[in-house]
């Protein structure tokens, strides 16, 4: 069964129940109401004949002729204005002198309550007599001594009553139809309301998407939360709770991100604060996205990107983000780093140790076995020095591999590249990413190399310089190019920038400048003495103790 079809069942039957309650209730205040009427309203007649001269003096009189007739007088005009169905007065014995049936005058009344009447007690009963079933008022005649003297009993009859009752009942009955139909077409209503606002789902497959929310939220390995317009986290799932520093039974749902411990407010200054300052200023159908930007929460880096949360008029009701680590992603990098420094160095190897093996060839051909074995011996013995000087001066294997890679690159671009390493890279600071390091020597080496092989330069060379003091460690990257230009002078570092007109340039330097401010570093741009550039990074190994002109930035000379 379809949920609007549920909804109106539900809601028809309420209204039914609710309102059949309210009839038997209602039908129950309209009987004891009409049964309290009635039977004051006998009682009033009765009292009222009571008191009647006329009727008194009749029931004093010895001549029943005369007493019937008195009775008869006094009677009929009372039962007639006020509507009684039958008025019964009988004398001190109890035997009936007037009756709406003339057959029971003279008849005695046998009720065992009529002994308590003529004591001075009057009732109000519902009793089955003669004439059927009726409300009756009981009281007694008193003489001018106050003595009991006869009785009179004034009823109606309950088929009146009834009639009467059934009467409310069917006003009642008609009343609840309408309340019914009411019902239905309300519910009908609010049926498609609720419909509309669920997107036309079942709550059986709104409880699925709940449940494949849920196990999506867990299972994928970014971090997800979502917060309303004032800043309450609405939903969080396990990864962005690790990654706000939190413990994984922490449950932030209703929490205002930005009184939660740890760095959360820097996360949202990005999801709540920007869009608080500027939605007076944001036109309504202008999107407020924010891809991959980088803050720092708990001593990580963490990429954010986030979107809005509109309702069906546009309007912003909240915003998503997703959080990703990128730790991560530098290992990732780091990796990806390695093998390709490792594909060029083979590259470059292939190319070289070719050439050398038809310089071989040709040896052996003409017979110079000894020039040849020399060749080979010498050879041999250059790569194994190359390769032990380049792994065990330094720190991290992945700087070794580039050196060795970049000098077969400029091998084979006819550049020399000298490398100079000193240092023993005990104490490093925990700040220090060494794949952050190779990642900015080798953009610098790959800037001087192309520099240093530009046809306007006869002999092209590049110096590599990696130094570790008892403050800092230093990266240092000379060419003998043709230098900087002016144009590109002063947005050396800006992302894009480039005097190339080819796609995909100008973003070597910019991450170079990223990574150095990460770790609290400097970048200095020299003008090198005899023609060319020089690139200064200064990475220090304390933190705490660094001036403020070495907190990031570069400077340009």
């Amino acid at each position: 069964m379809r949920f609007q079809t549920k909804l109106m069942v539900f809601i028809s039957l309420l209204v039914l129940v609710v309102t059949g309650l309210l009839g038997l209730s209602f039908r129950y205040m309209i009987t004891s109401a009409l049964y309290e009427e009635i039977g004051k309203r006998a009682l009033t007649v009765a009292n009222t004949l009571a008191v009647d001269a006329q009727v008194r003096d009749a029931l004093e009189q010895t001549d029943t002729t005369q007493l019937r007739l008195r009775i008869k007088e006094a009677v009929k005009p009372v039962q007639a204005s006020s509507g009684a169905d039958f008025i019964t007065i009988a004398d001190r014995h109890l035997i009936r002198q007037w009756h709406v049936n003339p057959e029971r005058i003279g008849t005695p009344m046998l009720d065992p309550m009529n002994d308590k009447v003529l004591q001075g007690q009057s009732f109000i009963t519902e009793s089955t007599g003669s004439l059927g079933r009726s409300l009756r008022a009981k009281t007694a005649v008193y003489d001018g001594q106050g003595k009991a003297i006869g009785l009179i009993s004034v009823g109606f009859l309950m088929t009146d009553v009834e009639q009467n009752i059934r009467t409310y009942t069917y006003a009642w009955l008609w009343f609840m139809v309408g309340a019914l139909m009411i019902g239905m077409l309300g519910s009908l209503l609010i049926a498609r309301r609720v419909r509309r606002e669920l997107h036309g789902l079942e709550p059986v497959e709104i409880g699925r998407l709940y449940q494949e929310k849920q196990a999506i939220l867990e299972s994928i390995g970014e971090g997800i939360i979502a917060v309303n317009r004032s800043g309450q986290v609405t939903l969080a799932n396990p990864q962005a709770i690790r990654l706000l520093g939190l413990p994984p039974e922490t449950t932030i749902d209703g929490c205002e991100l930005r009184h939660l411990p740890g760095a959360a407010g820097k996360l949202a200054d990005v999801l709540v604060a920007d869009f608080i300052v500027n939605s007076e200023k944001m036109k309504p159908g202008q999107e407020q996205l924010v891809f991959n930007e980088e803050i720092e929460v708990q001593q990580r880096v963490v990429v954010v990107s986030r979107v809005p949360i509109k309702d069906r008029s546009g309007q912003r009701m909240g915003t998503v983000a997703s959080l990703r680590d990128k730790t991560e992603l530098l290992r990732m990098t780091r990796q990806l780093t390695e093998v390709k420094d490792y594909a060029e160095m083979l590259r470059s190897q292939t190319h070289e140790y070719t050439n050398r093996l038809y310089l071989i060839s040709g040896l052996i051909q003409l017979e110079c076995y000894n020039e040849a074995v020399d060749f080979i011996t010498q050879e041999s013995e250059q790569y194994r020095m190359h390769r032990t000087n380049a792994s065990t001066s330094l720190p991290d294997s992945i700087i070794a591999s580039l050196l060795i890679g970049k000098k077969k690159q400029a091998l084979d671009k006819g550049i020399v590249l000298h490398s100079t390493v000193s240092g023993v890279f005990s104490a490093l600071s925990p700040t220090l990413e060494w794949s952050l390091l190779a990642a900015m020597a080798g953009n610098l080496l790959d800037n001087a190399m192309e520099a240093a092989a530009m046809p306007s330069i006869p002999e092209g060379q590049v110096w590599f310089r990696l130094e570790e003091t008892d403050e800092a460690i230093i990266i240092e990257v000379a060419d003998n190019g043709s230098g900087i230009s002016e144009d590109i002078r002063g947005k050396l570092f800006v992302k894009g920038a480039s005097t190339k007109t080819e796609a995909g340039h100008g973003y070597g330097l910019a991450l170079v400048h990223e990574y150095a401010e990460r770790m609290g570093g400097s970048i200095q741009v020299h003008e090198r003495t005899g023609g060319g550039t020089l690139f200064k990074i200064r990475i220090p190994l304390n933190t705490s103790v660094m001036s403020d002109e070495a907190k990031g930035g570069y400077t340009h000379e």
